[in-house]
């Protein structure tokens, strides 16, 4: 514990401290406590209930013993003291600033944009399989590789699609708009927001190109969906992680998990709005993404051509791997 003489200075000293991951968090309590009943809790990550409920309980039991001992356990005075004590939970920013939230509002908003991303996800990947399948039974796909290749069409498949997709969402976010004032209310939405955007835009569109590479080697859309159950499992990961997640956001674990490409989107749109992340860990997923979706873009392009030719039985996973590195 560090005790830090009052002032607004003191206060800057250790909010730098904060940022520099020498304290975690830190505790203001102004000297009128004893009658307001409040006291600040900052710290980048303000959704760990474990340590704010900690703080809540022990300032509580101070109040309650030091007047206790000055009054002599009157009853009116061990009423009084007993009153619920208020805690306001303060955002500190990665520049410095502070804001007011709600507790939690950042574990409630990246719940919101995981099931969000993955009802569309799931939505949009079983359009994109079915329309592989379709194309593919109905030989309508030979008449297109006359014209082009299966790279042109599998990558215009997927942006074709997945910007189908995103314009439908685009309409839905500007009807939420209207209830906006009611949902801040509930909950503080971050200045880093958009973050979620580039991280939503990138694994929709990675996740389409995996679900255009499961169904790219398929005739029905039983095998389709037997090849896609895996993928759209991986989806709902974080929320499993989600107590942990909201702990320690920064664990070296949860790093390594969000850098691998399946669990990148929804692990990112979990952990930005609970505690923002370091610039070189969001420029490194986005790289990730990016140069993941284009190779899954070629990789289902080369899987579909050889899939093309080849009848009567289904490929081995070793097979796939083999039809989606070849070259030519």
């Amino acid at each position: 514990v560090i005790v830090i003489a009052p002032g607004d200075s003191a206060r800057s000293e250790a909010n730098v401290m904060v940022l520099r991951r020498e304290l975690s968090s830190y505790l203001v309590v102004d000297t009128s406590i004893q009658t307001s009943r409040k006291f600040q809790y900052i710290s980048e990550n303000v959704s760990n209930f474990k340590d704010i409920s900690r703080f809540q309980s022990a300032v509580k039991d101070i109040l309650v013993s030091n007047e206790l001992q000055r009054s002599g356990v009157n009853p009116a005075i061990v009423k009084e003291v007993t009153k619920p004590v208020d805690l306001e939970t303060v955002r500190l920013s990665k520049e410095g600033k502070e804001e007011k939230t709600e507790a939690g509002s950042g574990f409630i908003l990246g719940y919101i944009f995981i099931i969000i991303m993955a009802l569309f996800v799931l939505t949009s990947g079983q359009l994109l399989v079915r329309s592989v399948v379709e194309e593919k039974s109905n030989r309508i796909v030979e008449v297109l590789l006359s014209s082009t290749t299966a790279d042109e069409i599998m990558t215009g498949k997927i942006l074709g699609l997945s910007l189908l997709g995103l314009t439908q969402l685009a309409v839905w976010a500007m009807i939420a708009l209207a209830f906006a004032g009611q949902l801040a209310m509930f909950i503080t939405i971050p200045d880093n927001i958009w973050w979620e955007g580039v991280f939503f835009i990138l694994g929709f569109l990675f996740y389409s190109s995996i679900f255009v590479m499961a169904g790219a080697p398929v005739t029905t859309e039983q095998e389709a969906q037997q090849a896609t159950t895996y993928v759209s499992m991986l989806l709902f990961l974080p929320i499993v992680l989600a107590t942990l997640v909201a702990q320690n956001p920064s664990a070296g674990y949860l790093k390594i998990l969000t850098l691998i490409p399946l669990l990148t989107p929804t692990m990112m749109a979990f952990r930005i709005p609970i505690q923002m992340r370091d610039l070189w860990e969001l420029l490194a997923g986005t790289f990730v993404l990016i140069g993941s979706t284009y190779f899954c873009m070629i990789a289902a392009g080369r899987i579909f051509k050889i899939g093309m030719l080849v009848y009567g039985k289904r490929p081995s996973f070793s097979e796939l791997v083999r039809w989606a590195t070849k070259k030519g």
